[in-house]
């Protein structure tokens, strides 16, 4: 079973963004990869990864080409704010 990852984008208001691209970037020596989705009415976008990565496992978070991290994978649930 893998992570449930829950990344809420808000606007530099403060305000939740719909519809935002947010890609998620798992690093690792041996597996890792790519997740994307699109931010909902209230910002937010949910992820599961394939795998059941070390909770110390770092992400990054990528959203209208800012970069946000590193964050541990076993946070669950992030928020970031765009300029």
């Amino acid at each position: 079973m893998g992570h449930f990852l829950d990344v809420q984008v808000l606007d530099e208001d403060g305000d939740p963004v719909r519809g935002a691209d947010v890609e998620i970037l798992i690093k690792g020596i041996w597996k890792g990869g790519t997740l994307n989705e699109f931010t909902d009415e209230d910002g937010h976008a949910e992820f599961e990864t394939a795998a059941d990565y070390e909770d110390s496992r770092e992400l990054w978070i990528t959203v209208r080409k800012q970069r946000f991290g590193p964050f541990e994978i076993g946070g669950g649930a992030y928020t970031v704010r765009l300029d």
